[in-house]
């Protein structure tokens, strides 16, 4: 099923994640929201104040869809592997619901405190910018030392691959161990890290349908996107 929607989003040329474009609409509207009560604190100004609060009310509400889309991302390109980043994204989003609610509840009251929201509006604006952050240490922790060599279609495209379901676990520049082995001179080696088997292109394909251990299984790359990553991980 969640296949099925990259596959048809891919027949009209989108073949990104769909997470990161719908988490601007929540942050931006947390960051909106939140600069809008420190100028309302500020010059005591209540309709500057209830924007800031309609501003939280729409990120709350924008949530949903942003973390919906997290979550196809998540089985789609991880295979539902609970890595470290993404056990703090679920974390930090289950916060920012409730710091939400807390704002709008406090919004809600005729006598709060300024400061109480100040402190609120602020757990949310800090909440978002950890979401942020480990957002990037998905798509950016890695190097782009051994991309530097990639020089024909198919190898650029295998990278595009590796960077969007590999690169969260394996690094490119090293072989030391990130969630799985590192991967730097693969094809040089007589043996696949994990398993002990000869490294192949025939035994690294088995790996990817029917994976050694913890690593999640990558059924759904087509056989051209298998193509793409052997060759790209031939130029580590």
């Amino acid at each position: 099923m969640i296949d099925s929607i990259y596959q048809a989003l891919a027949k009209i040329g989108y073949t990104h994640p769909l997470h990161p474009a719908l988490t601007h609409l929540p942050v931006g509207l947390v960051l909106g929201g939140t600069l809008f009560a420190i100028f309302a604190g500020l010059f005591r100004t209540d309709s500057l104040a209830q924007t800031g609060g309609h501003c939280m009310i729409l990120a709350f509400l924008g949530l949903f869809p942003a973390v919906l889309a997290g979550y196809v991302d998540w089985q789609h390109f991880y295979g539902g592997t609970l890595l470290f980043p993404i056990k703090m994204k679920m974390l930090l989003a289950g916060a920012l619901v409730i710091f939400l609610l807390v704002v709008i509840t406090l919004r809600r009251r005729a006598q709060t405190n300024i400061l109480t929201i100040l402190t609120a509006y602020g757990l949310c604006f800090f909440t978002v910018i950890g979401l942020g952050y480990f957002g990037g240490e998905l798509v950016y922790a890695t190097s782009g030392k051994a991309e530097a060599g990639v020089n024909n279609e198919l190898a650029q495209k295998g990278s595009e691959i590796f960077n969007q379901r590999c690169s969260f676990c394996h690094f490119t520049d090293k072989t030391d161990t990130k969630v799985g082995p590192g991967l730097l001179g693969l094809f040089s080696r007589e043996n696949l890290p994990a398993s002990g088997k000869p490294v192949s292109d025939a035994n690294i394909r088995s790996l990817l349908k029917t994976p050694f251990r913890v690593m999640p299984a990558f059924t759904n790359l087509s056989a051209e996107q298998t193509d793409a990553l052997l060759v790209y991980l031939k130029t580590l």
